[in-house]
């Protein structure tokens, strides 16, 4: 079952459909080749500040995408799973960026690093769920 967290309160409530659980947990290993690579966070905001301008092009705000718990709350996760749905010139643009932008990502990060996030995303279906 997935939630959703309400920008105004900070609270989460139930019930949204159509969202299966992560795989991985993107946040935690952004932070983790963040503190490895002081030019990750700019090649990663290029990207994700495409993906929030296609969800504005497109209508979709962040604060009304279905979450798993209070920490994947603004995750870009959900709105890009969104503009695959809705979009074919993201989805074209996808194609080819983020099979690139997962390479240069996992080029930073350590096998056993990758199998904590997605022990971390399973754990994180938990509504009560917090820490990373």
């Amino acid at each position: 079952m997935t939630i959703k967290a309400e920008a105004t309160t900070g609270t989460v409530s139930s019930p949204a459909t159509g969202e299966g659980p992560c795989k991985i947990c993107t946040i935690r290993l952004e932070q983790l080749c963040y503190q490895r690579a002081w030019w990750f966070r700019l090649f990663r905001e290029v990207l994700a500040s495409g993906i929030r301008l296609f969800a504005i092009a497109y209508g979709i705000r962040a604060d009304r995408h279905p979450v798993r718990s209070a920490m994947c709350y603004r995750c870009l996760r959900f709105r890009k799973n969104t503009l695959k749905e809705h979009s074919a010139l993201f989805n074209w643009l996808d194609g080819y960026l983020n099979p690139f932008f997962n390479r240069v990502r996992d080029s930073l990060l350590t096998e056993d690093e990758k199998n904590y996030a997605r022990q971390l995303a399973q754990r994180a279906a938990d509504p009560r769920f917090t820490s990373r």
